[in-house]
């Protein structure tokens, strides 16, 4: 049985695009103009769609903590403050 993958609408519009390229219905350049990115992300994507089907299109950062975050203690004494006054 197929695994299922929570796609956006932005994946899933790639999914399509990158199906027609692998049946030659589209070029690289009219895939790369269809979702507003250079040829060379769309032969970047292409091979990561060869390497894992669907799964190469979904964004790896998902699921998981920002980089851009506060410490969870820095954190707690900002509102700590917060709550004081």
């Amino acid at each position: 049985m197929d695994k299922l993958y929570p796609m956006n609408e932005k994946e899933i519009k790639r999914l399509g695009i990158m199906s027609q390229l692998e049946k030659k219905q589209v070029g690289q350049r009219i895939a790369a103009e269809q979702l507003g990115i250079s040829v060379r992300q769309v032969k970047r994507l292409k091979r990561a769609y060869q390497a894992d089907g669907a799964a190469g299109l979904i964004h790896k950062s998902r699921g998981k903590p920002s980089h851009n975050q506060l410490d969870p203690e820095m954190k707690q004494k900002a509102l700590d403050l917060i709550l004081e006054r």
